[in-house]
């Protein structure tokens, strides 16, 4: 991988088989590294075990639900900092799917709504990490390998 091009890893949560296939293999097609969790309770395990540039979560998440996920991804924890501080896009069927807790949470303009279109959403994602990269250049990819 060069030092031009870098391939981001987008953790897709949603318990909707059909949703996070559709995501899963349309991302992987347009340049990303992808990987799927059905749960969030999955998902607060595999941020205590690696990263990922960039999440999308579907606001349907049944179990815990997706307002308590993202606050215990994004709420300060006993050292003051949060489990995790990347950009984190909530996906909606429909906008009246979207509570005002989960716009607080990751903001209006991370909310995307269906019809889904992958190369829209590609584009989207991309521009987000870019931005995320610009304030965090230090930081180090998802899947970068370290060598000291």
């Amino acid at each position: 991988m060069t030092a031009n091009y870098r391939r981001p890893h987008v953790l897709i949560v949603s318990d909707d088989l059909g949703l996070s296939q559709f995501l899963n293999e349309g991302l992987v097609i347009a340049g990303f590294w992808a990987s799927v969790v059905a749960s969030s309770l999955q998902t607060l395990e595999l941020f205590r075990l690696r990263t990922f540039d960039v999440m999308l979560v579907d606001v349907a998440l049944e179990g815990l639900g997706v307002e308590e996920l993202l606050r215990r991804l994004l709420e300060p924890a006993e050292d003051g900092s949060p489990r995790t501080d990347i950009p984190i896009l909530a996906v909606a069927g429909n906008p009246r799917e979207v509570t005002q807790p989960v716009l607080k949470l990751v903001g209006p303009e991370n909310v995307v709504l269906a019809p889904i279109e992958i190369e829209t959403l590609a584009a989207q994602l991309f521009q987000v990490v870019r931005g995320w990269r610009a304030a965090h250049p230090d930081r180090p990819w998802a899947d970068e390998i370290r060598t000291s």
